[in-house]
Parts: structure tokens; C-alpha cells; sequence
């Protein structure tokens, strides 16, 4: 499914709040938005996920708080670390976000950045290939735990860090 579809869906659920479209994020020179989610942005300006029912409420963030993972959540760029291309794409509370690659290497790919595993080897799950696939994702588990934990159905994408 595209992300035109997919927020047509969300449209149709009263559990999503879809913001306005406001533009696009500004990115580190070197960094690329990835085309999925460029479209997004030219359709909304990011999504309350499960505002009425679900347990774990996401935000998928606008434009203006898409930031740099590394600033936000360390203090620093940590340049020479993979995660220095990493940006929040989404807020799941209490110091938890979901990251997106904006490496040309790794373009796409979705992490969890909690606040205590953000950036650490082996505590960096690749939560979604892709933002498409990370957004389905969000709607279908419908918000009664994170997608990826404790789900039978969540098929691993590794470590961030695996070589």
C-alpha cells in the first residue's frame, strides 16, 4: 500500500488526528529526505495516532520537528556514528521516538530511539524498512502496544548496528 492510501485510511479512522500540510523538513547537507515520506508531507503535516482508543499514542512529527535524533536525544551529533543521520520521525512518549535513516546508505530505514537506547549497539531495533512500512505498521497493531514488542507477528529487520 502507498502512503496516499494509507492516509486516506487514517482519514477514515476517528482514532487520527491528520494535521495540515505546513512543507517540508530542512535536512543536514549530505542528507536526503526519503521519497516516501517527501510525499507524506506534501499530503499532511503529520498524524495523532490513536487519539481516542490504543494505550500507546504516537505522533508522527510535522516538518518543523523532524530534528536531528542525536541533538535531541544526546546533546551532540556524534558525528562519526551511524546515528548522526538519524531524525525523529515520530513521538511515542515519556522519551521514546521512532528515528528515520537519512543516509543515502540506509534511506528509509526506522528505528527505535528510546531514551535510554538510542544509539546503542544492540539496543537499536530496525523497526521498518521504510516509512510506508512503518506507518501501515502503526495503523494496523492499532495502538495496544508498540508494533514491534511483545508482537508474534513483528518479523525482526535486525539491529541497526549489524553489519
Amino acid at each position: 500500500m502507498n502512503i496516499k492510501a494509507i492516509v486516506s485510511k487514517l482519514k477514515n479512522d476517528n482514532n487520527f488526528e491528520i494535521k495540515p500540510a505546513c512543507g517540508y523538513p530542512k535536512l543536514k547537507d549530505g542528507h536526503v529526505l526519503p521519497d516516501d515520506l517527501k510525499e507524506f508531507y506534501g499530503i499532511c503535516g503529520g498524524i495523532n495516532c490513536y487519539t481516542e482508543e490504543g494505550g500507546f499514542p504516537i505522533e508522527i512529527l510535522s516538518p518543523n520537528n523532524f530534528k536531528e535524533a542525536n541533538k535531541l536525544l544526546l546533546g551532540n551529533e556524534y558525528a562519526d556514528d551511524i546515528s548522526s543521520s538519524w531524525y525523529v520521525i515520530a513521538d511515542a512518549e515519556d522519551g521514546n521516538y521512532i528515528t528515520i535513516d537519512c543516509s543515502q546508505n540506509r534511506l528509509g530505514k526506522c528505528y527505535e530511539s528510546f531514551e535510554y537506547s538510542h544509539a546503542v549497539a544492540g539496543n537499536c531495533p530496525v523497526i521498518a524498512l521504510s516509512f510506508t512500512e512503518l506507518l501501515n505498521s502503526i495503523f494496523e497493531y492499532k495502538g495496544d502496544y508498540f508494533f514491534w514488542k511483545d508482537n508474534t507477528n513483528f518479523v525482526s529487520h535486525g539491529d541497526a548496528y549489524d553489519i
